[in-house]
């Protein structure tokens, strides 16, 4: 074989090496040009979500800080005050994660630590998935007809806790579990081969390190709790008794987003327009500024129960 003949399969093997080099390189600079538009798209998107989001905040504080500052704004007796509404929605809050957390916490914990994962699990994950897609709007008038009316609760603030417990307990019971299933396997192990009990170990070790997740479950339970009026309008009121301040879940009362919404709607006319806009937005830049003080302050006494249960 002459030397000719031996080179030529030498030379169509490299020329083969380099097309399939050139291929790859043009499949890498395809690749990253669409990696780069991808991500230019996503933070464009980003950028303005983020950007429309902060114009809307600057915009009620801005509108609302005269009225913030003012003192008269949280009395009773000036025009636009809203100390009594904002009695009412502390005290709905506070009320209303007193019932859903113990509830929503233990159902989740059976379904994630005791319940054998089945049929049971899955009906129940169906129907508090269905739950939460429906609108707050007929969770009010279910609230009306159950709790206000078959149940004799009447317009009052047992009835809009108990539908908001209704409103609120899938979000709460799926975050939970979530925040139970994120817990490491290993750790539940290792508490049982020390010789604990399966709920000691839940106790001491599986909700200590849930404690992020359950607090961010508190968190979101505890703004659309805040922020609900649609489903209050209906088993709450939309006005105050002469002794609203007072803990009777008995009576009939609304808060801040019904205040806004009643002025707004039903009460315009009844203040001038100009007052009514001002006391709306300073009401909308108080829910803000309350939501940012739970969100800390939740995170702040978790992460503080956290060291001090873990000894991290």
């Amino acid at each position: 074989m002459s030397a000719q003949q031996q080179i030529a399969p030498v030379a169509a093997d490299q020329q083969q090496q380099q097309q399939r080099v050139a291929s790859l390189q043009r499949l890498a600079r395809r690749l990253h040009t669409n990696n780069t538009i991808a991500s230019t798209i996503l933070a464009l998107v980003t950028a303005l979500s983020a950007l429309l989001f902060i114009a809307i905040i600057v915009k009620l504080l801005f509108d609302g800080v005269p009225y913030l500052i003012n003192p008269d704004f949280y009395g009773t007796d000036s025009i636009g005050a809203v100390g009594q509404q904002v009695f009412n929605t502390v005290y709905l809050l506070v009320f209303s994660e007193i019932i859903l957390v113990p509830i929503a916490l233990s159902a989740a914990i059976y379904l994630v630590e005791y319940a054998r994962q089945g049929r049971l699990v899955t009906v129940i994950h169906f129907a508090a998935e269905t739950l939460a897609g429906v609108p707050s709007l007929v969770l009010g008038l279910f609230g009306y007809l159950v709790f206000s009316s078959v149940l004799g609760f009447g317009l009052s603030r047992l009835s809009g806790t108990l539908t908001l417990l209704c409103l609120n307990f899938p979000v709460a019971l799926r975050l939970f579990e979530d925040a139970l299933v994120s817990v490491s396997r290993e750790q539940r192990e290792g508490g049982l081969a020390l010789g604990s009990t399966r709920w000691h170990m839940i106790r001491t070790v599986v909700l200590p390190s849930a404690l992020p997740g359950i607090i961010t479950g508190v968190v979101l339970t505890a703004g659309k709790v805040i922020a609900e009026a649609a489903a209050l309008i209906f088993t709450m009121g939309s006005s105050n008794p002469s002794n609203v301040y007072t803990l009777n879940p008995m009576i009939s009362t609304d808060n801040l987003t019904i205040h806004i919404w009643f002025l707004k709607t039903v009460g315009a006319g009844t203040i001038p327009e100009n007052v009514a806009n001002a006391v709306s937005a300073g009401s909308s830049a108080l829910l803000i500024i309350i939501l940012l003080v739970i969100n800390l302050g939740s995170r702040y006494l978790g992460r503080f129960i956290q060291r001090r249960v873990m000894a991290v």
